[in-house]
């Protein structure tokens, strides 16, 4: 649930392009929800309609509970004291809400978009402009048609800066984000597979994503990745500055000197005015990245990368995405179930190698969802990059999983395959295998729900704690 600036009926309607059936135009509305269990006193309920259920036949339920209104697309008015607000489409209209409650406020607003990595670069960007504004985030991973409009919903006065993450799966999703957001400066992590199914070629994914800059003008800026060939490319062609970020020349802040040391990621950041020494806690060369283009924000906001580093440096990461479970017996688990692409596979690997562990290096792989055609190519070329590491073991769950197994054993690396249908047989075959020292790598597509298997090892394993990767 949401708690907004007081907005009144008569307003909310206005601003929806609704039809106020019932209740008085002068309520005051101080929440929003979608949840009807969140819905409560001062509350306006918007019920959105899923696959399996119409939230719309909760709308007697919420006002029962005290909830002030709701919208409303189809059905008859459940209680002629409270305001119904009768609208086309919910979602739409949530959105239309969201962005006429932004506009309430002028604050600057970075927007993230990218194919895999926004909710850390958005964490990371955040825990950098913290060391000199009071901030708003993204909750968690809301970044959709739903989710952006309840996170302008969080805008509350005081705040000097928000940091709001842009997701799509659709074409056509990132003019309806930008028109509720307005973000003034935006962010583009990378251009990858994901949602490949729905957009068919990454040329086409790069040209939705970058729709994120579509309204920008010489006095707005873009981030993009200066590694990535396509978004490298795509520079040349904005009208609006453009600021690279990476490892490669040319970036305008540049990472050097990469290494390991205390378990902790470090690197020598080359800016145009100077360099500094930076520390992170994760481990990854796209946390580094994502900790470029975090310093590169907050400059561009004013604040020194001698101070935003700072904030990098106490900054410990968020559940699900590579942290490490300290076990007994001196085993390690990376927890980065949350969920799996691609280039996100391939950064876990990278993750594992850099352990400082005496036993093997094991990586249990969950599918990939959402790969649509081409999912067993891109599984395949996935267990290609891979091979080329050092590991030992190679678990593999799921149907599509067996084209990146055959691809480790075509490629003849002395890896060690063992492919299974379910977590349970994973597990089972983990608890049997699993030697002192080992670290594990356990990821997968959210679908997959390879949590289970960091849970089981978790209960086996006793934790002595976690570290944020």
């Amino acid at each position: 649930m949401m708690k907004v600036e007081g907005m009144t009926a008569a307003e909310i309607a206005e601003a929806v392009h609704g039809k106020l059936l019932a209740g008085n135009p002068e309520t005051v509305i101080k929440h929003i929800c979608i949840d009807s269990r969140e819905a409560g006193e001062g509350s306006l309920f918007v019920p959105i309609i899923g696959e399996k259920v119409d939230a719309h036949k909760f709308i007697a339920q919420v006002l029962d509970q005290g909830a002030a209104g709701v919208f409303m697309s189809h059905g008859d008015v459940a209680e002629p004291d409270k305001v119904h607000i009768q609208v086309k489409d919910t979602v739409k209209a949530l959105g239309d809400l969201g962005a006429w409650y932004r506009r309430k406020f002028t604050i600057p607003i970075v927007g993230i978009t990218g194919s895999v990595g926004k909710t850390s670069t958005k964490e990371m960007i955040s825990a950098a402009l913290e060391t000199g504004f009071r901030i708003m985030k993204t909750a968690g991973n809301q970044n959709s048609q739903i989710g952006v409009p309840l996170t302008l919903f969080r805008l509350e006065k005081g705040q000097e800066l928000a940091v709001v993450e842009m997701g799509i799966s659709e074409f056509g999703e990132m003019e309806n984000l930008v028109r509720f957001a307005e973000p003034d400066v935006a962010v583009v992590t990378n251009i990858g597979e994901a949602h490949i199914a729905q957009f068919g070629r990454k040329e086409n994914t790069l040209k939705e994503k970058l729709k994120i800059a579509m309204n920008f003008t010489e006095k707005q800026r873009v981030f993009l990745n200066g590694d990535d060939s396509l978004l490298r490319k795509a520079a040349a062609e904005l009208h609006c500055p453009v600021t690279l970020f990476g490892t490669d020349e040319g970036c305008d802040y540049r990472a050097e000197n990469i290494r390991i040391e205390d378990g902790k990621n470090c690197f020598t950041l080359i800016y145009p005015e100077g360099r500094e020494e930076v520390v992170i806690q994760q481990l990854g060369l796209h946390n580094v990245l994502n900790a470029l283009v975090a310093i590169a924000v907050a400059r561009h906001f004013g604040i020194e990368p001698s101070v935003s580093r700072e904030g990098l440096r106490a900054y410990e990461g968020i559940p699900m995405r590579q942290q490490i479970n300290h076990l007994s017996r001196g085993i390690k688990v990376i927890d980065d179930t949350y969920n799996a692409s691609p280039a996100s596979v391939k950064s876990g690997v990278d993750v594992l190698m850099q352990l400082d562990n005496p036993g093997r290096k094991i990586a249990v792989l969950g599918d990939i969802l959402e790969l649509g055609d081409i999912s067993r190519q891109c599984h395949y070329d996935t267990g290609t990059a891979i091979a080329g590491e050092k590991l030992q073991i190679v678990v593999t769950v799921g149907q599509e999983m067996k084209a990146l197994a055959k691809a480790i054993i075509d490629a003849g690396a002395g890896i060690a395959v063992c492919s299974f249908d379910t977590n349970r047989e994973a597990v089972d075959w983990l608890l049997a295998n699993v030697s002192d020292g080992d670290a594990i790598l356990v990821k997968g597509s959210r679908g997959m729900h390879e949590e289970e298997v960091v849970k089981a090892l978790r209960e086996t394993f006793a934790s002595t704690g976690h570290t944020a990767c």
